[in-house]
């Protein structure tokens, strides 16, 4: 079976492996990190690749929970699956972490961010966490990092069917089909996921469908057609100390982009990625009859981006550009508070990467962003690289910045037309070890950013404004362990250190965090993984008074096993909240006790 490295950029090789999973080993990738196709062992940043198996392995059907063992990185969700899920990428807030789905961006313009409850990890090939500032080659909203989630292609003839049932009304069903006729291939996917929660009006839903299509013109061209909608419906238990027995929100975000690759010489490579992207927002309490606390938002985004790469892998030169248009309208008890509000962002980047010797590599980028009303930026990037047959080191610096959403710039009587970016400048120093023949690799990374320019709410002149400072520091640590060709070990921690211009630790951002996972294959084919997830005490709101507490840290785990059954079907089962704990990842909502879900899964090839 194949088997991935999670593990920042790292590719592990072990006594025992076959020669094809070398090789599937050898075509793992990174795109992020660089904006085209690189093997991951050759990426010189920290990056983490979550890939499909993975994913398979994990059987959740939340992208989010594959996210809570990369180093760097803390996933809090508000009570449960369909509760808001906030990403934290090296301290940095949720809204200072882009978020791209297949090079198309999906952060919010309203107020920034991106809820993590939404994605579902049906249909995905794998997901890339680069860690670290990365304006320089994408833009607004890169200060902590980039999670990319990375969709299926066509891969042949075949067809996967789940459904899966258990304990508080889950209820989960997923249909994916693969076609390949010439040079056309079309993936199709559709996944649903149903709950309750112990609380009265504590219920959510969530479904998506996609379609990815390609044709392929030769070896390096190929054109793409990609369609994504994603839907949730969540129940609002409570508002503070309040009872809220019919409170609901409504989310709705959908996704088309013509994604091309053309080869325009024999070193020289073009893409073109034109894109669509809508999120829709609402509010709803069926017993409030005035719809005091109704409200709709609707937030849109155009885009168009090219890049063209030219060299070979010694030398490297990317030029490219983009062009983005937001707009936003809201509406709520006090009218109509956005009207189509519109900002218009045009870029320009360029990226060198050179092997400067046998042994050294760098990478240099800078990238020119402008909009009205915020002005323009500028963010450059430099890494330096050393390289041997063992082991892998890099020192990096960059600039990056987020831009102000058009909530933050125009909301009435809160919105200031006159903000600036928030800025950050940010350095690692990072060391990969992969020993030859030992099956094991190691990641140590230290990082350092300063982030100024924060935009928050001014009580003193009652509209937001750039008022806030942060420092974000620590270190991150991975190591994985392959036993033979079926027991995988990955571990990851990481220190972190923040504060703000007061001295005060920035809320939600846990000191300590840490995860164990042990994959196996039982047997010839009985799949099985234990993954235990730590995350230390940390600050946070009291959900009545809004008062500033330390929250509890919190230890839980989860047991996935996929059992054949006569090579016609297969069993899975899955256990989450193994110890059945008590605990809270965000004050005031509480986490799911131990629940357990079986599933039935048949594959046609």
């Amino acid at each position: 079976m194949r088997a991935a490295v999670a593990l920042a950029a790292a590719v592990m090789t072990a006594p025992g492996l076959t020669a094809q999973q070398l090789a599937t080993f050898a075509e793992t990738v990174v795109v992020t990190a660089t904006g085209e196709e690189q093997p991951a062992g050759e990426v010189d940043a920290a990056t983490t690749v979550v890939t499909a198996e993975q994913l398979d392995r994990r059987g959740s059907p939340s992208v989010a929970d594959s996210l809570r063992e990369v180093p760097g990185t803390v996933v809090l969700r508000s009570g449960l699956d369909g509760g808001v899920t906030s990403l934290f990428v090296r301290g940095a807030n949720s809204n200072q972490t882009l978020v791209l789905f297949d090079g198309v961006r999906l952060n919010s313009p309203f107020f920034g961010g991106y809820d993590w409850s939404l994605p579902l990890a049906a249909g995905l090939t794998r997901v890339e966490v680069v860690r670290g500032p990365f304006s320089a080659l994408w833009g607004a909203d890169a200060l902590g990092g980039v999670v990319q989630v990375v969709p299926s292609r066509a891969g042949g003839n075949g067809a996967r069917l789940l459904a899966e049932a258990g304990a508080d009304g889950w209820r989960r069903a997923e249909a994916s089909a693969s076609v390949t006729a010439g040079r056309f291939g079309l993936a199709a996917t559709a996944a649903t996921r149903t709950g309750s929660g112990s609380l009265a009006n504590d219920d959510f839903s969530a479904r998506t469908v996609m379609t990815n299509a390609t044709w392929s013109a030769g070896e390096r061209s190929r054109l793409g057609l990609l369609l994504r909608t994603t839907s949730s419906r969540s129940e609002v238990p409570f508002v503070g100390a309040t009872p809220t027995p019919t409170r609901l929100t409504r989310a709705e975000e959908t996704l088309a982009a013509l994604p091309l690759r053309f080869a325009v010489g024999p070193v020289s490579d073009l893409e073109i990625i034109l894109s669509h992207v809508t999120r829709d927002l609402a509010f709803r309490d069926p017993a409030d009859s005035w719809g005091f606390v109704a409200s709709d938002t609707e937030a849109d985004s155009d885009g168009l981006r090219f890049a063209l790469h030219h060299g070979e892998a010694a030398h490297r030169l990317t030029v490219g550009g983009e062009w983005r248009r937001d707009a936003v309208s809201d509406r709520s008890n006090l009218g109509v508070n956005l009207d189509g509000r519109e900002i218009s962002t045009t870029s320009a980047f360029l990226q060198d990467r050179v092997d400067l010797w046998a042994r050294a590599g760098l990478l240099v980028g800078v990238r020119w962003d402008r909009a009205d009303p915020w002005g323009s930026e500028i963010s450059p990037r430099v890494t330096l690289s050393w390289r041997a047959s063992s082991w892998r080191a890099w020192t990096s610096w960059g600039h990056a910045f987020r831009a102000p959403g058009l909530g933050e710039l125009y909301y009435p009587f809160a919105g200031n037309p006159s903000l600036e970016p928030e800025r950050s400048n940010a350095s690692e120093i990072g060391l990969i070890v992969m020993p030859e023949g030992h099956g094991t690799s190691l990641q140590l990374v230290a990082f350092h950013s300063r982030v100024h320019n924060l935009i928050d709410f001014d009580y003193a002149s009652y509209r937001y404004a750039n008022v806030l400072a942060a420092l974000q520091q620590g270190l991150e640590g991975a190591w994985a362990l392959r036993v033979a060709a079926t027991t995988e070990l990955r571990v990851a921690a990481t220190w972190l250190e923040t504060s703000d211009e007061e001295g005060r630790a920035l809320l939600r951002r846990p000191t300590w965090s840490g995860s164990a996972t042990v994959s196996t294959t039982l047997g010839k084919a009985v799949d099985a993984e234990l993954a235990i997830i730590w995350v230390g005490p940390r600050h946070d709101l009291d959900p009545v008074t809004l008062t500033r507490v330390e929250a509890a840290g919190f230890l839980t785990a989860a047991l996935s096993a996929r059992v054949p059954v006569r090579n016609l079907f297969a069993v899975r089962l899955r256990l989450e909240n193994l110890a059945d704990r008590s605990y809270a990842e965000v004050l005031g909502y509480p986490a799911p006790r131990r629940r357990a879900m079986v599933g039935i899964e048949t594959v046609i090839e």
